[in-house]
């Protein structure tokens, strides 16, 4: 999206893009949230099926490949997408890469595995929120983990810049340096990501952005 919206309005705009992408994600999320609440309100789930199954399918398996080529892709630090090439794969299979990947890959396997075993509804929460205890745990109580080192690896996010208070990111909403045209553009016209991961381009219709 902020690739697209860069292209649109420009690069020497960068209060504006930034403005503009972050409302293009805000409205259209509402809109998205808007649409579903009132499918359920007026009963409207039946439309669904009207769509091929196998259609619904492929639709599902393709964000779900797209969710684990964004998992590679966050987790192993890459910039920008995920590429079948050879220098991807050589990224990945990387000595100081595949610790990255191959952990967090390992311990979704065993909450797949898990869930099959346990059934009960704290199971999921409670793994989930053991994961940051345990590993802060670790960093906390070894002399040989620092936090810096670790966030210079990879192992943690980059913070924010010392002193930027936490509501920061609101002061980026302007309408004034929202770019309202090409938010509109975005939004009504198929998404190059959707296009990618099913290979059926999705339209994202938020009237919202209208001027």
């Amino acid at each position: 999206m902020a690739a697209t919206i860069t292209d649109i309005v420009g690069q020497e705009n960068p209060d504006a893009v930034i403005a503009t992408t972050i409302t293009s994600y805000a409205l259209s999320s509402m809109l998205t949230g808007a649409v579903f609440y009132a499918m359920g309100k007026f009963k409207f789930g039946y439309i669904v099926g009207f769509i091929p199954r196998h259609i619904l399918i492929g639709c599902i398996g393709g964000v779900g490949w797209f969710l684990v080529a964004t998992g590679f892709e966050v987790t192993a630090r890459m910039d920008g997408s995920l590429e079948y090439d050879l220098a991807t794969l050589q990224k990945l299979v990387s000595p100081d890469t595949i610790p990255l990947w191959i952990i967090p890959l390992a311990l979704a396997v065993l909450l797949f595995y898990g869930q099959t075993k346990i059934t009960s509804k704290y199971f999921l929460p409670l793994y989930i929120i053991a994961i940051p205890v345990i590993f802060y745990f670790f960093v906390f109580s070894l002399d040989a983990l620092e936090p810096d080192a670790l966030r210079e690896q990879g192992w943690i996010f980059e913070g924010p810049p010392s002193g930027e208070p936490w509501w920061y990111f609101y002061t980026l909403y302007s309408t004034s340096q929202t770019s309202w045209p090409p938010c509109a553009r975005f939004l009504l016209t198929p998404t190059q990501s959707s296009s990618w991961s099913t290979g059926v381009p999705s339209y994202n219709a938020s009237l919202p952005c209208l001027p």
